[in-house]
């Protein structure tokens, strides 16, 4: 696989992010006859689409193959290690806006779907302000954060089915335990794993933009009007500059510049960061301010 092409989730309030979305973001979104909301930042149809439904919870990940792959093979090594394998109907195709798909479920019951053809326009993304362009392409749509009830299990999955590479892992005290970060293209990772919980769930996603002065747009117009922050800071892992919002569809989104990307051909050397003991922080300047609550305190 190549990146993290599209997610998908379920939520009551999809519609928060036809406000949300254009007006702190820049993003486009629209919404289809069947309820669902779609949102884009990029030339891709869609990165996100949300679900009408009662509960939060997230529903699929969608994987873009590379050219070197086909799907068939996908499927016939995903069947070797004991998954069952289906085809995606040309229905199901034409709901995600890609040629074609195959899915399984993984050993949490999330939805994994690897397509090929996503539909794409150039220079179709105008953004909702000029400084509204992100970092995508053969790196995806960023990265999610999944909380998982078993940490090995997941990196089992990830790392051994999946066939992702460990870039890093940090310890996060014993109330947080340790996040681990996988990387299947240069983006230092495109997924994280936090245990923690009973079922697995969407933690939070980051979109990554391509200037500084976007991230200090958004955090300023963010910072009115919503609930909960990590304030702006820089990431020891990646050496990103962002902060991270809550939203009222049951996930973060964390939203930054500057990652420092992996080049295996120089051999990176994945790293264990503590910061339990003090010895490290995950962000080295960020603190969390919530409303009504002006004091700061030290956040992963």
């Amino acid at each position: 696989m190549r990146s993290i092409g599209y997610l998908g989730v379920q939520s009551a309030s999809g519609e928060d992010w036809l406000g949300f979305g254009p007006r702190v973001f820049g993003f486009e979104t629209y919404r289809l006859p069947d309820g669902t909301v779609r949102v884009r930042w990029c030339d891709r149809s869609h990165r996100l689409a949300i679900h009408p439904g009662d509960s939060d919870r997230l529903l699929y990940l969608g994987w873009e193959i590379g050219a070197e792959e086909s799907l068939e093979g996908v499927a016939a090594h995903l069947s070797a290690a004991g998954f069952e394998v289906t085809e995606g109907s040309a229905r199901l195709a034409a709901e995600r806006s890609v040629e074609r798909l195959i899915f399984f479920d993984d050993p949490f019951g999330l939805r994994h779907e690897f397509f090929v053809g996503q539909e794409e326009r150039a220079g179709s993304y105008q953004g909702r302000r000029p400084t509204s362009r992100t970092v995508t392409g053969a790196l995806g749509l960023g990265f999610v954060v999944l909380r998982l009830p078993d940490l090995q299990r997941g990196l089992d999955f990830y790392a051994g089915v999946m066939g992702m590479k460990v870039s890093d892992a940090i310890n996060l005290g014993a109330h947080l335990g340790e996040m681990w970060f996988l990387r299947c293209n240069p983006r230092h990772h495109s997924i994280a794993l936090l245990e923690g919980g009973d079922d697995l769930r969407l933690e939070h996603l980051m979109i990554e933009v391509t200037t500084l002065e976007e991230v200090e747009i958004a955090w300023d117009l963010a910072r009115r009007e919503m609930d909960a922050f990590v304030s702006p800071g820089r990431r020891l892992s990646d050496n990103m500059f962002l902060f991270r919002v809550s939203t009222s569809t049951g996930f973060h989104v964390c939203y930054g510049w500057g990652a420092t990307p992996v080049d295996d051909d120089e051999g990176w050397i994945p790293r264990y960061i503590d910061s339990s003991t003090g010895a490290g922080i995950v962000y080295s300047a960020a603190a969390v301010v919530t409303a009504g609550d002006s004091s700061p305190e030290v956040k992963h």
